[in-house]
C-alpha cells in the first residue's frame, strides 16, 4: 500500500465509523471507547508503527537509520520500562509524560538518555510513562508515529510487560531480530500472539553485514521455516538489513 492508498483507506474507515454512529449508544462501554479512540486517531491523522524485539537487537539503531538521524539514544544496556514515541515536529524536542499527575516536562533531545535508559533512569525511578520525541523528519509528516518499546527478554521484567501492554495500540509492527541469534523464544511468542494481524508485521533481520551472502541465505531459510510454523493465517514481510551500514553511508553522504 502506498501513501495514496493509505489516505483512501483512512477515508473509507472514517465513513464506516460515521455510518455506525446511530447505534453507538447501544453498544457496550468498552466498544464505545474503542470507537472514540479510532475517531480520535483518525482526527489526529495518527498511525502507530510499533518497533518490537529482544533487547540488544538494534531496534533504536534501525529507527535512526530509517529516519536518517543519529539522535535517538542507543547503547548496550537495556531501556527502562518506558515507551518512546517519535512523531513530526518543526523543531526537535522531547516531552516527558509522567505516571503521576505531573504536567508534561519539556527537555532537550540530548537529555533523553537521562529519562529512558537504565543508566540515566535506573528502574524508572523518575516515574516516566512516555517520552514523546518530535523530529523534523519528512517521513513523519503524514502522521506516522514510530514507537520504540523496551526490549523483550531483558533482565528487567517490567520492560517486557510494558511492551506487551502497548501492543493493542499498534496499527502495524516492525519486529527487529538479528543474524547473530535470529528469532528468540520471546519473539516467536510475540508472532504467535499476533495471529491474523501478523500480516501487518515487517520482520527485519538486522546486522546482515556480519555474515557472508551464503551464511545470510542459510539464516533466512531457517527464519522463513520458523515464521511458517507460527504464522498460519498471515505471514510478515521479511527484510534483511544493516542499520550500521545504513548509518555509515548517511554519515559519508553528509557535506563536510
Amino acid at each position: 500500500m502506498d501513501l495514496k492508498e493509505y489516505q483512501e483507506a483512512k477515508f473509507e474507515l472514517a465513513e464506516l465509523l460515521r455510518s455506525a454512529t446511530p447505534t453507538y449508544d447501544a453498544v457496550p462501554s468498552a466498544l464505545s471507547r474503542a470507537f472514540s479512540d479510532l475517531f480520535s486517531r483518525l482526527a489526529e491523522d495518527r498511525f502507530n508503527l510499533v518497533v518490537v524485539g529482544r533487547f540488544n537487537r538494534g531496534k533504536t539503531s534501525v529507527m535512526n537509520a530509517i529516519l536518517g538521524t543519529e539522535r535517538l539514544p542507543t547503547g548496550v544496556v537495556p531501556l527502562t520500562s518506558v515507551i518512546t514515541t517519535v512523531s513530526y515536529g518543526s523543531n526537535e524536542c522531547v516531552f516527558i509524560d509522567y505516571e503521576s499527575h505531573r504536567l508534561p516536562h519539556r527537555i532537550a533531545l540530548d537529555a533523553l538518555p537521562d529519562y529512558v535508559t537504565q543508566r540515566g533512569n535506573p528502574g524508572n525511578s523518575r516515574g516516566v510513562a512516555v517520552a514523546r520525541v518530535e523530529l523534523p523528519a519528512d517521513l513523519l509528516r503524514r502522521g506516522f508515529h514510530f514507537v520504540d518499546t523496551p526490549g523483550l527478554g531483558s533482565s528487567i521484567i517490567e520492560n517486557t510487560r510494558t511492551t506487551e501492554r502497548f501492543l493493542p495500540e499498534a496499527d502495524a509492527f516492525v519486529l527487529v531480530t538479528s543474524y547473530d541469534s535470529p528469532l528468540s523464544e520471546e519473539e516467536l511468542l510475540l508472532l504467535r500472539g499476533l495471529g491474523p494481524t501478523a500480516g501487518r508485521t515487517f520482520l527485519l533481520i538486522n546486522k546482515h553485514d556480519m555474515l557472508s551472502p551464503e551464511e545470510r541465505a542459510e539464516v533466512l531459510g531457517h527464519i522463513r521455516q520458523q515464521v511458517e510454523q507460527v504464522s498460519v493465517c498471515a505471514r510478515p514481510q521479511i527484510f534483511s538489513v544493516s542499520a550500521h551500514q545504513r548509518s555509515r553511508s548517511q554519515q559519508n553522504a553528509r557535506p563536510r
